[in-house]
């Protein structure tokens, strides 16, 4: 498998694309710590790019600190951000913030259990979880690349033919049916990075699925406040609440006990 650490750590093309989101991206992000987390509480914002979440989190009020696997990315001269792997975060104390997040990394993450028990290990008794990626082995993601191709716009996760898309759309609606029985795979793929598609999720590494994250938190010794619910639309908040484990994005609060 491709290094991605390595290809963090090296990619101009990658930061530049960090660079170029829009605040509106994180708002979602910030407003459930807003909702779940005391203000004024000390956090950790896990895989924080080029800091534009951090500096919203402090802006609204927390005591955050930034991480990422990139000093490329990490906004020069700014206090309180570091890089930390955190597969290994061996110089982050155990039981030590209020509430640690990640928004859009664990599907870049090649140990996705290990990434998971170590947010665990290093938030309080008592302290908040907070979990927003996109759910990749939802059946909606490869409709959505369907659309893309047919729009010929960038397709999501790189995948550039329709055989591929469509076919997709049975594995991932099996790996979702798993996953609801409680087969928990944390099934990895093959990141596309050959084809000059830079973002779009083509560099991720893990099938997310909402369901196993939830159940891996739980038998961490944490309890769910939030599972799913939200959406960008009418139809994805439908589904998000009546068949939360298909959902196209994983939304998940916990409370380590």
């Amino acid at each position: 498998m491709i290094n991605m650490p390595e290809y963090y750590k090296t990619s101009d093309s990658y930061a530049e694309m960090l660079r170029n989101q829009d605040v509106s991206v994180f708002m979602p992000y910030i407003d459930l710590f807003k909702k779940f987390v005391t203000i004024g509480g000390s956090v950790v914002d896990i895989g924080c790019g080029v800091g534009t979440s951090t500096l919203l989190l402090r802006q609204a009020g927390f005591d955050a600190m930034g991480t990422d696997v990139s000093e490329k990315f990490l906004p020069a001269g700014k206090d309180k951000f570091c890089v930390v792997d955190f597969q290994d975060a061996v110089d982050i104390p155990s039981n030590s913030y209020s509430a640690v997040g990640t928004m859009n990394v664990i599907e870049h993450v090649e140990n996705p259990r290990k990434f998971l028990a170590e947010i665990v290990r290093v938030v309080q008794p008592g302290g908040k979880i907070i979990v927003l990626a996109p759910n990749l082995t939802s059946p909606i993601v490869p409709v959505g690349i369907l659309r893309d191709l047919l729009k010929k716009q960038t397709p999501y996760l790189g995948i550039t033919s329709f055989t591929k898309a469509c076919a997709l759309i049975g594995e991932n609606f099996w790996r979702s049916l798993r996953a609801e029985l409680g087969i928990n795979a944390f099934a990895m793929r093959k990141p596309i990075l050959d084809n000059g598609i830079v973002g779009y999720d083509a560099d991720a590494v893990y099938w997310t699925n909402a369901r196993e994250i939830s159940h891996f938190l739980k038998s961490n010794g944490c309890k769910t406040l939030l599972f799913q619910k939200q959406g960008n639309s009418t139809v994805s908040k439908l589904i998000a609440n009546v068949l939360p484990g298909f959902a196209g994005k994983v939304c998940i609060v916990a409370q380590k006990n």
